[in-house]
């Protein structure tokens, strides 16, 4: 009787160490579904006497990232190779953006820190990278959150927030898979994600192979 009563205790703990544990990975999940073909990301931009917005639309997100942007005024594409996402120490925040052509790049990134970058910077908290070609400082502030419209649904992505020793402010993807730029602020310039839509490969307009 007694081997009986124990065994159905130690049952009981069994199946609730299961269900707390299954409630734990449940709860760390992200929001933020997998990247992939037909992906859109738009960002907000704004300025003293502005107001518009920046698109990409990816066409492949690995081994390479390969995207096509929009802005009000222009057009291009944009291709990043692995060597770049895995290693590459420089970030540009235009000079790949050139209008009605293909950008090919193997040693920088832009809209995403390679993963060599981000690992650094939350395992050291201060780091060098090279942004717009000039060596700079980069500091982790804190791990936060920033509110996107994920298809259609609020929700609130985990952050990394740094800040550069040129006082531009930082916000990037927690995610050494997929450090994206969440927010980039620089005096009276923002450049906010305000929205991720998955799943819709034919959202591409000029990208069809």
């Amino acid at each position: 009787m007694l081997v009986s009563i124990l065994r159905s205790f130690l049952l009981f703990v069994s199946i609730v160490v299961v269900l707390v544990a299954a409630r734990g990975l449940a709860s760390e999940e992200s929001p933020l579904p997998e990247f992939g073909r037909g992906t859109v990301l738009v960002w907000k931009i704004e300025g003293t006497e502005y107001e518009n917005s920046f698109v990409a639309r990816l066409a492949s997100f690995h081994p390479e990232r390969f995207f096509e942007w929009e802005n009000e005024g222009a057009q291009g594409t944009v291709r990043i190779e692995e060597r770049a996402l895995t290693d590459a120490r420089n970030y540009v925040t235009t000079s790949l953006f050139s209008t009605g052509k293909e950008k090919k790049t193997r040693n920088e990134t832009t809209l995403w820190l390679s993963k060599r970058v981000f690992t650094e910077l939350k395992e050291k908290k201060k780091i060098k990278w090279n942004l717009n070609g000039v060596s700079t400082k980069l500091e982790l502030i804190e791990e936060g959150s920033v509110s996107v419209e994920i298809n259609r649904k609020a929700a609130d992505l985990p952050a990394i927030h740094a800040v550069d020793d040129r006082n531009n402010k930082w916000s990037f993807l927690n995610d050494p898979e997929n450090p994206l730029m969440l927010r980039y602020e620089f005096r009276n310039y923002s450049q906010s994600l305000a929205s991720i839509t998955t799943g819709s490969p034919d959202s591409l307009r000029w990208i069809k192979r």
